[in-house]
């Protein structure tokens, strides 16, 4: 289970190192596709100021609302801004900042993924119970 952090030991087991230098090394960044895609991050960071209709790095309810044509409901954008799925890093009460728009929309494009999943099944879980019910 990730708890976002990385020892020591499993960084030298990784690849990581390996593919940082790659980036450091490599003229076309874009070629670089295992830990990094200045696509991807162009892609999200788009989606966010795109959201973000005032401009101050900051997104409310209102703008996530509009993510996805409309596609989210109020009773989830509600569960996010609470907080169910992850723990804001914004400073701002009532507030996403980038940091915490990146963890919603990888979570939104990569359901499968473990911490998705988790991040999703605390949005989901109402009760806080562990279990998701037919009136979840």
């Amino acid at each position: 289970h990730w708890n976002g952090k990385l020892t020591l030991r499993e960084l030298k087991r990784s690849d990581l190192l390996e593919h940082m230098l790659r980036v450091e090394e490599e003229e076309d960044i874009n070629r670089v596709l295992k830990y990094f895609s200045y696509e991807h991050f162009y892609v999200i960071y788009c989606k966010f100021w795109e959201l973000d209709t005032d401009h101050d790095f900051y997104i409310d309810r209102e703008d996530l609302l509009c993510y996805g044509n409309h596609a989210l409901t109020y009773r989830i954008v509600a569960r996010i801004f609470d907080q169910a799925g992850r723990p804001f890093k914004s400073d701002k009460p009532g507030k996403m900042c980038y940091e915490d728009f990146v963890w919603f929309i990888l979570s939104e494009e990569y359901k499968k993924h473990p911490l998705a999943l988790d991040y999703w099944f605390k949005c989901v879980d109402t009760h806080h119970d562990g279990v998701i019910t037919a009136d979840e």
